[in-house]
């Protein structure tokens, strides 16, 4: 009973949004730590997202719940994660916890853009003419 409640519930996509965004931010300082190019760096936000969706899969959960929003949030999320650090290093007086807020805010925002507005934010591409 409380597994079925909780399942597809606003909670549960709360939850696994928070955590998108924590991951989303220590992968990026990650791969920037072991000296790969800002490039990569932001582009590994998004292959961090099939993690999320293989956990979908494996778990039995409904894979449109969060799968295309996966990737858009970790990729802009990692994004502004580099960007801004890119800023820093630049000379630009931004404190690394104010990068952490802005990349984490980004991630939260795009989930919480989707899930309020009710459907998938890119539409699937079968059954399209």
């Amino acid at each position: 009973l409380v597994q079925g409640r909780f399942h597809n519930s606003w909670e549960m996509y709360t939850i696994d949004t928070a955590a998108l965004a924590a991951v989303t931010v220590a992968g990026v300082h990650g791969a920037i730590s072991m000296g790969l190019h800002p490039l990569v760096a932001a582009t590994s936000g998004i292959v961090m997202s099939l993690g999320g969706v293989l956990r979908d899969l494996f778990c039995g959960r409904d894979l449109a719940m969060a799968s295309q929003s996966y990737a858009i949030a970790t990729g802009a999320g990692s994004t502004v994660y580099v960007l801004t650090r890119e800023m820093a290093l630049r000379g630009y007086p931004l404190l690394a916890m104010t990068r952490i807020f802005l990349s984490m805010g980004t991630t939260v925002s795009i989930r919480c853009w989707e899930y309020f507005r009710g459907e998938q934010l890119l539409a699937p591409m079968h059954g399209r003419k």
